[in-house]
């Protein structure tokens, strides 16, 4: 007879919370059966009250490493009371961390800020039985993870062979099977926009500028509220018939029917996903290279092709430092000719393929 998980054990299973990987499902399977000890709850179901208080006020995918990372601190320290945890039992960790398991200081630090959140979380709450942090003045020196940081690569663009070995070769391109799978990556890489960006984008997101040009409306959220760009739509992007595929959307709510958005994640969550798994089946996932690999890309062969910084920042949406007395319109709204000019000058020197997915796919 199979044994009988538990609870906490099943929850994590039905994605109650976001999914873990296996070293912290090890940490769950272990330590979630012991969450309570004389009424006093340990910190496992503790994480989970922290984590869904939180949804909502902290990006998803922020929420989701700051699980990872206290999984992890459960599964090295123990899953105990929270106020039997010490700063020698929180130093312990951060030397498995650097020591033993290689982790750079920046990502210890950051495992380390997430258990100082929950712990600075733990005391406002009153009921935790906790009135110190046992992290403070656990974390390496900043020194050293300014060094790091001056070391490690930010996205790294992909080189045009491995923009041909995605899009041009018969294996990658068959697992572009569905709308937002083909999509998705070519409008990144033509736009910049992040994949988030573009899952939310509905049809009257496809505007006209200057009364003529076809381009996105981007919209974003910041922490001084919501951001919008236009960013005109590229001219291969018309010529592989992206116009025409909206123009097939009649009545539909989203640019990515069958497209899946997870009712507590980011709208890119799963396409984002998806990217990293086929990068890597493909040898193309790098060490410095995340799923915006498409958007810094764009970026690097941009200012190949010489256009302008000021052009560059307006397509990527980066914020220009403005004085109180001064309300600057953006390029698009005052240049979308010259905006369209430079767009235009990105070629790639691909043979990109129409769409040739089951044709249930395209309008399903």
């Amino acid at each position: 007879m199979p044994s009988k998980k538990s609870p906490a054990t099943m929850n994590i299973e039905k994605h109650d919370l976001p999914a873990v990987d296996k070293v912290e499902r090890k940490a769950v399977q272990r330590y979630g059966h012991q969450r309570r000890r004389r009424g006093t709850p340990t910190m496992f179901p503790i994480i989970r009250e922290y984590i869904r208080d939180q949804h909502g006020k902290v990006r998803f995918e922020r929420l989701r490493q700051a699980e990872n990372h206290l999984l992890r601190f459960i599964e090295i320290a123990g899953d105990r009371p929270l106020s039997e945890y010490r700063s020698a039992d929180v130093s312990a960790f951060a030397k498995e961390l650097s020591e033993r398991r290689r982790l750079s200081a920046s990502t210890v630090n950051g495992h380390l800020s997430s258990l100082s959140a929950l712990f600075n979380w733990a005391i406002d709450q009153e009921h935790h039985a906790l009135t110190e942090n046992p992290c403070s003045g656990c974390k390496l020196p900043t020194g050293t993870v300014v060094a790091e940081q001056r070391q490690q690569p930010a996205d790294k663009p992909l080189t045009l062979e491995q923009l041909r070995a995605f899009f041009e070769g018969e294996e990658t391109a068959a697992g572009f099977d569905t709308p937002h799978k083909y999509w998705v990556p070519l409008i990144q890489l033509h736009t910049g926009a992040r994949i988030g960006e573009i899952c939310q984008l509905q049809p009257p997101d496809i505007v006209l500028i200057g009364d003529r040009i076809p381009a996105f409306r981007f919209v974003a959220s910041t922490a001084r509220g919501k951001s919008e760009r236009r960013v005109p739509v590229h001219p291969k992007l018309i010529e592989l018939g992206f116009l025409a595929y909206v123009a097939g959307l009649v009545g539909l709510a989203t640019l990515w029917p069958g497209l899946i958005i997870p009712r507590l994640g980011s709208k890119g969550q799963n396409v984002g996903m998806w990217l990293s798994r086929h990068l890597e089946r493909h040898g193309l996932k790098r060490s410095g290279r995340r799923t915006e690999a498409f958007r810094s890309t764009f970026q690097h062969h941009l200012r190949l092709a010489g256009v302008p910084e000021t052009h560059i920042n307006a397509l990527l949406g980066h914020m220009e430092r403005k004085s109180a007395s001064t309300t600057k319109k953006p390029l698009w709204l005052t240049q979308p000719e010259d905006l369209l000019n430079s767009l235009a000058k990105l070629d790639y020197g691909i043979n990109f393929s129409p769409y040739a997915g089951p044709a249930s796919a395209r309008l399903k």
